[in-house]
């Protein structure tokens, strides 16, 4: 293998370890983008209050506060108890409390002036919780029959955790491996933003055509804004990607670019041979 081959190697090697970079950060640097309130300058609105984070129950210490979901249909969306956990310390990191925001949605009513909320009602969808204003959200999703956010995609964000240790395991291979499918060990981890678009605009439809009989407004199933903004009823929505979501992509850009770079290296490499 000459010079050249193996610096083109070297760099598909650099750009997947940056790309690893990107992918921890997503995982790791909620603290740093953290949602604070233009107003009042605190952080998360009600965050004690915040009960979207809810892990598999063998990762939440004993002694943990819980309660039981409200209603008959919530305990079978999220099970029999609702926990009041919010970990500290770096087992907050390592069970998947600090990942990034990837998108959000705000929503703008004559009810919320400007005056009083710049930003709207914003919430932020992270990979394993919900932050920024989720009870006001959840107050608004009430009165038109709308799930509390927590019940969204509940088994999918218990798996995160699970899912980028994966992905990790994955793309140390990718470094080393050069069989047969080591492509796939790149592949599969780049995809991330997209699998993620695909789940959210699934459970965006979910919650959209899953309108409850408590509703004191009673409107027609719905598709909630994917990407843009849209209206329902007398709010406007605006539903647009996070910082999060930009590293995602980045995640993606370097990834297929290792890819493409040691692809055609090791067939070059092939044919000197």
């Amino acid at each position: 293998m000459n010079d050249n081959i193996k610096k083109r190697i070297r760099l598909s090697n650099i750009l997947a370890l940056l790309a690893m970079m990107l992918l921890l950060g997503t995982y790791t640097l909620k603290p740093v983008f953290q949602y604070r309130d233009p107003v009042a300058m605190d952080e998360e609105d009600e965050i004690e209050e915040n009960t979207s984070f809810q892990p598999f129950a063998f990762l939440i210490p004993e002694g943990t506060e819980s309660h039981a979901p409200p209603l008959a249909s919530l305990k079978l969306l999220m099970g029999e108890r609702i926990w009041e956990y919010h970990p500290t310390g770096f087992y907050a990191y390592l069970i998947g409390y600090k990942t990034m925001p990837i998108w959000k949605v705000s929503l703008e009513a004559p009810q919320y002036p400007k005056v009083a909320f710049p930003d709207g009602i914003p919430v932020f969808f992270n990979l394993t919780d919900w932050s920024g204003k989720v009870n006001e959200m959840n107050t608004i999703n009430h009165y038109i029959g709308m799930h509390p956010m927590e019940v969204g995609a509940i088994t999918l964000r218990q798996i995160i955790p699970f899912v980028y240790l994966i992905f990790f395991v994955m793309l140390i291979a990718y470094l080393f491996y050069k069989g047969p499918g080591w492509q796939m060990l790149g592949i599969v981890p780049a995809f991330l933003p997209w699998f993620y678009l695909a789940f959210y605009s699934k459970w965006l439809y979910w919650f959209g055509h899953n309108l409850q009989p408590w509703g004191a407004f009673k409107i027609k199933p719905f598709m909630p804004t994917v990407f843009g903004n849209g209206k329902v009823a007398q709010f406007t929505t605006h539903s647009y990607p996070a910082v999060g979501f930009y590293f995602l992509i980045g995640v993606f850009i370097l990834l297929i670019l290792s890819v493409l770079i040691r692809r055609k290296a090791l067939k070059d490499a092939a044919s000197a041979n």
